[in-house]
């Protein structure tokens, strides 16, 4: 067996430290992406197809979902639910459910980015209360 004492140089962990932070945050933000990806599969996959009664289908599904956040967001997208009737299903044509379904997709990663933004406050929030506690170091901190 080896008898060897082992240090890490104090710089040398500060600088893993933030290449941990950068990993971790590069997973987040993949993780956000990789959540938008799924959330969004069924209308991209609604997209794809040729059948009316599916796209139109999806879109519901979506909206009931999304469309209290699509409300709330009006002034920033443009975007504006409203109820419609058997007349206007009737009208409507595959490259407007299409063009409905992108829109959703877009909607989909809005929400997703968001949602991490606002953990992010949370988290940086969270750290500026530790710090100011002082019972855990800087590099502590830049674990979370």
């Amino acid at each position: 067996m080896f008898d060897m004492d082992q240090k890490i140089d104090f710089q040398a962990q500060e600088n893993a430290t933030k290449m941990i932070g950068y990993v971790k945050k590069a997973a987040e933000i993949t993780h956000t992406v990789i959540m938008a990806d799924q959330k969004a599969s069924k209308a991209v996959s609604a997209i794809q197809t040729q059948d009316k009664s599916r796209k139109w289908t999806v879109l519901q599904e979506y909206l009931k979902e999304y469309g209290a956040f699509i409300n709330n967001t009006t002034l920033l997208t443009g975007v504006y639910v409203y109820q419609v009737n058997a007349e206007f299903y009737a009208e409507v044509n595959l490259q407007e459910l299409d063009r409905q379904l992108q829109i959703m997709v877009g909607i989909v990663y809005l929400k997703e980015a968001v949602r991490a933004a606002v953990s992010e406050t949370y988290k940086e929030c969270l750290k500026k209360l530790l710090r100011k506690s002082g019972i855990f170091t800087e590099a502590q901190l830049n674990l979370l």
